[in-house]
């Protein structure tokens, strides 16, 4: 059976338009990708089509860097090469933030059962681990890969 990554309809998300601006903590962060009123943000589901997978493994990996370095943002503003480093933080009811600081990292959740399939509802959220004016202005961009298995 397979795992993966939904909306709260149970869509499959294959991707997430992530754009970090600046918030009153003086870092960068998104307010697009994860759910908090607070944040007006939306959630995602972990979801898995067996009733009975309900320990699952998500892994993050960054595009920009190796496994085991820092997620990194990169710009080009100023015809040079300027990077972001950045965390990821799952956010769900009731658990503590799970966070994601180096590609390729792995955190361990379960599913609750609903009919023939399980899901946990999460709240992804992406946050430059410096404050904001610390990096050269400019746009910055990346892809972090997401893969939800099966756990043990």
């Amino acid at each position: 059976d397979s795992v993966l990554i939904t909306d709260p309809d149970g869509n499959p998300v294959t991707e997430l338009d992530v754009r970090l601006s600046p918030n009153g903590s003086g870092h960068a962060d998104s307010q697009t990708s994860m759910s908090a009123d607070t944040q007006n943000l939306k959630s995602l589901r972990l979801w898995s089509n067996s009733s009975s997978d309900a320990a699952v493994k998500l892994t993050l990996d960054d595009s920009n860097v190796a496994t085991g370095s820092a997620f990194t943002l990169n710009s080009t503003s100023g015809g040079q090469l300027n990077r972001m480093t950045y965390k990821v933080s799952t956010i769900e009811a009731g658990a503590a933030k799970k966070t994601f600081t180096n590609s390729g990292e792995t955190k361990n959740y379960t599913l609750a059962p609903v009919g023939t399939h399980a899901e946990k509802e999460v709240a992804f959220l992406f946050e430059s681990t410096a404050a904001y004016n610390s990096y050269t202005e400019g746009a910055y961009g990346g892809i972090v890969y997401a893969n939800v298995t099966v756990g043990p």
